[in-house]
């Protein structure tokens, strides 16, 4: 059995460093590189302060990538050259093997309490933490930790009673939120629905408006993903934002950022449907919201604000096929305007571009570059995103020659080919 720190891998070759070139930036040998990526041996408490500054992260997302340990396949097994094969059907572009755990939390109905218990204050750190890996796009460590999360949240709901206890349903909402929100964004749309659904009933507990629009939006999400019942997600998201609009939300940020997150979502379906002004006009509804809720924020871990709006404007151009407007659009973005927790939608940007760019005139490498820079920014950006898997088989069908630079190395590394 091989052991590998594939995040951390990734990060390494995401910024275009050999295991020599980190090494001599870190000051030590390569065999020690060759060790920590191989789980091996763990790197002292000072060289991770170095390995943050190399490899421009954080301390924690230093330590979620060297407690991120998988199982792999012997080289040859999963690696080869050019000429490998690999699912050019869109069946692989799911990586709906991170949410294995989650999906088994969801369907044990007979699991027993959490073992130690946490109190509200430590509760409500664990589920912020899962939200801010969801949000650098460190699915993998999210994904490991949500069922404990999770767990602790049902068992804190369980024994919680009185004044409290609509602050702990609050906590189970949020939590099963984060759930929704990773099982949609690697393509699962059932295992989204049934995390939204349980959110939405935790919120109706903690009669907390805002947080039971937020889970019809995931719930909306879940339902995109099945193409079968897009129909029910429309209808969803509609009378959310018309229910909203009857509650008078001006003087609360949360429920102006959760009818913003709700008016996007309808833009981006209404793009899909190609009904282009119902799009325009949800936009512009979503860019008063923001207006009026003033400067960029993350309420409720939306990240709605003026900056979220041009994203989203990205995303309904590539799903209407208007690629030249999507590159315009693109190139206008000031990015460092979003909250700084919010890597994985700075990574979005360059996927819908990259997309935009193959829709508009098939230049693969060009597409290949915007899809790298979303790794450089985020390391698991193409890893577990759906649309960007998706993308990569469109790029690997069209490169009969294995000609595009980086496309395959790429493509290897979102564990594409087999």
């Amino acid at each position: 059995m091989a052991l590998k720190r594939q995040r951390l891998c990734q990060r390494r070759k995401a910024l275009g460093y050999s295991q020599e070139r980190l090494a001599d930036i870190l000051g030590v040998e390569r065999s020690t590189v060759v060790r920590w990526e191989n789980a091996e041996t763990d790197p002292h408490p000072w060289h991770r302060t170095r390995i943050a500054f190399a490899l421009s992260v954080t301390l924690d997302e230093v330590d979620d990538m060297l407690a991120d340990v998988s199982v792999v396949r012997r080289r040859g097994q999963a690696m080869g050259d050019a000429t490998q094969d690999y699912d050019a059907s869109g069946a692989g572009a799911t990586r709906s093997d991170l949410l294995s755990g989650l999906r088994g939390f969801l369907t044990d109905y007979l699991a027993l309490p959490a073992r130690p218990a946490q109190s509200a204050v430590q509760l409500r750190r664990s589920v912020s933490r899962v939200h801010t890996l969801y949000q650098q796009a460190s699915y993998s460590t999210a994904a490991r930790l949500l069922p404990d999360v999770l767990r602790q949240a049902v068992e804190l709901s369980g024994r919680t009673s009185g004044a409290h206890q609509r602050d702990v349903f609050r906590l189970l909402a949020v939590a099963y939120i984060a759930a929704a929100k990773l099982a949609a964004k690697v393509g699962d749309g059932e295992t989204a629905l049934l995390s939204a659904d349980r959110a939405a009933t935790a919120a109706r507990l903690s009669d907390n408006q805002a947080l039971i629009a937020i889970s019809a939006y995931q719930a909306a999400c879940g339902l995109i993903r099945m193409p079968a019942r897009a129909a029910e997600a429309e209808s969803i998201t509609q009378a959310s934002i018309d229910r909203l609009a009857t509650q008078g939300h001006r003087s609360n940020p949360d429920l102006i950022s959760a009818r913003g997150a709700l008016l996007l979502l309808a833009a981006l379906l209404a793009a899909g449907q190609g009904n282009i002004k119902d799009s325009a006009q949800h936009l512009s509804q979503a860019e008063d919201l923001a207006a009026e809720l003033g400067t960029e924020q993350n309420r409720l871990w939306t990240a709605f604000g003026r900056t979220n709006v041009a994203i989203h404007s990205v995303s309904a151009a590539v799903r209407a096929r208007k690629a030249a407007h999507a590159l315009e659009i693109g190139e206008r973005i000031d990015m460092s305007r979003l909250p700084t927790a919010v890597v994985g939608r700075r990574a979005q940007v360059h996927v819908d571009l990259a997309t935009a760019v193959f829709t508009a005139s098939a230049d693969r490498s060009t597409a290949v570059l915007h899809l790298l820079e979303a790794e450089r920014v985020a390391a698991e950006a193409v890893h577990a995103n759906v649309q960007a898997r998706t993308l990569l088989l469109d790029l690997m069908a069209e490169d009969k020659r294995a000609a595009t630079p980086g496309l395959r190395p790429l493509a290897s590394r979102a564990g594409l080919l087999a």
